[in-house]
């Protein structure tokens, strides 16, 4: 078996760089990388950085103009030499022992279809600790992005990946999907009948979003996909995929009812939100609103709230061993479930309610999807 490591990338010649120098140290070295740039800007290409490593490890470059990231791949998988096909985000750093589990779990076990989890890496800022947790913690996404804990049906990502090729080429690629596509290539792949296999061991450092804007841009994106994977795949409809969407429109009534109640309450929430667009940061802008929701709102506003806010602090303080980051986590994760939510309510609107078509999702979430791949 040889497996070619396929990388999609748009205008993160940094984040290669940083993937790229995480495969040099690998303790098996017999893989390829192939990179696509997938019509970056020219101030932005990676080609200057492949030429770095053109020495240090098997790498070939390609170009496109930009198709996306579904795209990016079936032109990574037409270009490698692999029998085997890893996929990765650009946005990745891989501990040294990757290719070497991978390879050892799927030659044991003949596995054709895999996923890994992803993680924060110890140098990673606090709020990149904090979206992880957010992205990855049973008590926000219900761990179905990869957890053995998941309550939800796995299915492999783009960002940790693994398929044979011949299986690669019987499902015919990524679909023409923008957003979602990676989940919507997993559930053609096991409509064949393959096994998703979850490895553990196989493990990836995810950089995630630097910024809160950024996060909830990606999350709202991810929540519009949703609505496109239901009607594409019927059968995967689930509950637990419209719950940020009912949280969402939960808390929204919730807190009209607490503003209608307490008027300095309502003060004190325009003077906090005042802060924030003032460029105030979402720590102290969290703390103060906590300490005005603490004195002037009513006790059934602050109780299911703050019970929340007390298991997502606890649980991502003790993970990182951290109070800075369990704190941030509490803030990441209303950003995980408001920006979901929100996303997924905008789908709903547009496809089952207008009844337009995929495209006109993309129209726009095409700025979001941009910024944030």
């Amino acid at each position: 078996m040889f497996i070619s490591l396929i990388i999609p990338v748009y205008n993160r010649p940094q984040e290669v760089r940083e993937l790229l120098e995480s495969l040099v140290r690998q303790t098996r070295r017999d893989f390829e990388v192939v990179v696509v740039e997938d019509g970056s800007a020219p101030e932005c290409s990676s080609d200057e950085v492949v030429r770095e490593y053109a020495d240090r490890l098997d790498i070939r470059y390609v170009r496109q103009p930009n198709g996306g990231p579904a795209a990016a791949r079936n032109t990574g998988a037409a270009n490698a030499r692999g029998d085997f096909f890893v996929i990765m985000d650009s946005d990745c750093l891989v501990p040294a022992d990757y290719f070497e589990t991978v390879y050892t779990e799927v030659e044991a076990c003949g596995i054709v279809f895999y996923g890994g989890p992803d993680m924060a890496a110890p140098d990673f800022s606090p709020l990149q600790k904090a979206v992880s947790y957010s992205m990855t913690s049973v008590f926000t996404t219900g761990g179905i992005r990869g957890n053995r804990h998941s309550i939800g049906k796995f299915s492999p990502r783009s960002f940790n990946l693994g398929i044979s090729r011949s299986l690669f080429v019987e499902v015919g690629g990524f679909s023409d999907m923008r957003i979602g596509e990676d989940i919507d290539f997993s559930m053609r792949v096991m409509a064949t009948g393959a096994q998703a296999r979850f490895l553990p061991d196989a493990k990836v450092c995810h950089k995630r979003r630097t910024s809160i804007r950024l996060f909830f841009k990606q999350v709202f994106v991810f929540g519009t996909a949703r609505i496109n994977l239901d009607i594409r795949h019927p059968e995967s409809r689930k509950a637990l995929f419209a719950l940020p969407s009912v949280f969402t429109v939960g808390s929204a009534a919730l807190l009209l009812a607490a503003l209608c109640a307490g008027p300095w309450f309502r003060l004190a929430f325009v003077a906090v939100a005042v802060l924030w667009a003032l460029g105030t940061s979402v720590q102290w802008g969290g703390l103060l609103l906590l300490l005005f929701g603490i004195a002037y709102a009513p006790w059934w506003f602050i109780l299911p709230f703050g019970t929340l806010m007390a298991l997502w602090f606890v649980d991502a303080a003790v993970r990182n061993r951290s109070v800075t980051i369990g704190w941030l986590a509490v803030w990441t994760s209303f950003i995980q479930l408001y920006g979901y939510g929100l996303g997924y309510l905008y789908g709903f609107w547009l496809r089952r309610i207008r009844g337009l078509e995929e495209r006109d999702t993309y129209k726009v979430t095409r700025f979001f999807s941009q910024k944030t791949r």
